[in-house]
């Protein structure tokens, strides 16, 4: 699930979310956003704590762990679930003290019951009903993630990647997908992003459905949205045909 979302629209959303980004270090991070098409394998940005403080910094939807020796995306990483992220041999390390937040206006997910056929190429094809998500105010909201930073040993460089925690689908998202991204309320914010907590029960108990009666799902254009090209607000807008 959560193969595609939206970027926040603009950094002063991020104001209106928290008093934890009101002096947030690392904004250099959003240039390029929106990004209303956002994809798997682009680098796009996410907030954690590092070096003591809440920074934004860019990374790559596709977690790549540190051990890597690679660096290179060689398992499906982009997303965890958070039923089994806390004994998973990938992800655990991660949980416990590299979590990031990621700043969204609104996520994908597409129906495996709706099928529709569009053209695409000069070719006709049969593909799932897209679906867009978002908050009933419209406002940005926040996905649970981990990241791990890879560092390449010949050149010193380095590759912050992440991973979004998926758990059951509320009854928004039940009827158009067995999964659905955690998000997170502010109030959990902090916590999520102090890399010295640690309590596997009381981080497990955030990992759970975001309240159905905030947000909305609605479908919008398949033959739009599966054109990868296709990366503005029209890709939020309700499918009128």
């Amino acid at each position: 699930m959560c193969y595609n979302k939206s970027t926040i629209e603009k950094l002063g959303d991020l104001r209106l979310q928290s008093e934890l980004f009101k002096n947030l270090r690392g904004k250099e991070a959003f240039d390029g956003i929106p990004q209303y098409n956002a994809l798997r394998l682009q680098k796009l940005p996410v907030i954690a704590t590092r070096e003591g403080e809440i920074r934004a910094f860019k990374a790559l939807w596709w977690l790549i762990p540190h051990w890597s020796k690679t660096g290179k995306p060689e398992v499906t990483a982009f997303n965890a679930r958070a039923e089994s992220v806390a004994g998973s041999r990938l992800f655990a390390p991660y949980l416990k003290t590299n979590r990031c937040l990621v700043p969204v206006s609104a996520f994908f997910e597409y129906s495996s019951r709706e099928i529709v056929r569009i053209e695409q190429s000069g070719k006709v094809k049969s593909v799932k009903q897209p679906y867009c998500i978002r908050m009933k105010d419209e406002q940005p909201f926040m996905l649970a993630g981990i990241y791990s930073v890879w560092i390449n040993k010949q050149t010193g460089e380095e590759l912050p990647t992440y991973a979004v925690i998926t758990t059951t689908p509320n009854s928004v998202l039940e009827p158009i997908h067995n999964r659905m991204p955690v998000i997170l309320e502010e109030k959990n914010f902090e916590r999520w992003l102090d890399p010295g907590f640690g309590d596997s029960g009381a981080l497990k108990n955030l990992l759970m459905p975001y309240p159905a009666t905030k947000m909305k799902a609605y479908p919008v254009s398949a033959a739009y949205l599966y054109d990868r090209n296709h990366n503005d607000r029209k890709c939020w807008e309700p499918q009128t045909t």
